[in-house]
C-alpha cells in the first residue's frame, strides 16, 4: 500500500483533507468509517504508509480501535489522529502516532504528513 490512507465521518472534511493531500503530490484513500478503512488495509498486504484518522465515527468501530488494529497488524505504521478528542484516548500516545488537533490548517496538516 503505496497510498495514505484517511478516515473522516464528515465528508467536507474529508474532502478537503485529500484534496490538499493530493496538492502536495500524495496518493490518497479516502474513507468515511472506520469499518471500510479496516475491511480495506485487512486485504491488502504490504505496510501501510501512514494512516490518517477521526476518532469518533459511526459504525462497529472508532477511531481508537482502527489505529490499534493498524498497529497490530502493521506495528511500525505512523498514526496521525486528527480530533478534538483527546479525553478518551489515552490508549493512543506512543512514539508512532501523532495528534493533530482540530481545527488545523492546511500548513499543519501538510507538516504533520
Amino acid at each position: 500500500m503505496d497510498s495514505i490512507i484517511v478516515v473522516e465521518d464528515e465528508q467536507q472534511i474529508l474532502e478537503l483533507m485529500v484534496d490538499i493531500l493530493e496538492m502536495y503530490g500524495y496518493k490518497v484513500r479516502a474513507f468515511s468509517n472506520a469499518d471500510a478503512a479496516w475491511r480495506y488495509i485487512d486485504a491488502h498486504s504490504g505496510e501501510l504508509k501512514l494512516l490518517i484518522t477521526d476518532l469518533r465515527m459511526p459504525g462497529d468501530i472508532d477511531g481508537v480501535d482502527l489505529v490499534q488494529r493498524v498497529h497490530g497488524k502493521f506495528p511500525n505504521t505512523p498514526v496521525v489522529v486528527a480530533s478534538g478528542f483527546h479525553s478518551e484516548s489515552d490508549s493512543l500516545y506512543g512514539d508512532r502516532v501523532f495528534w493533530l488537533p482540530k481545527p488545523f490548517t492546511i500548513d499543519e496538516l501538510h507538516v504533520t504528513c
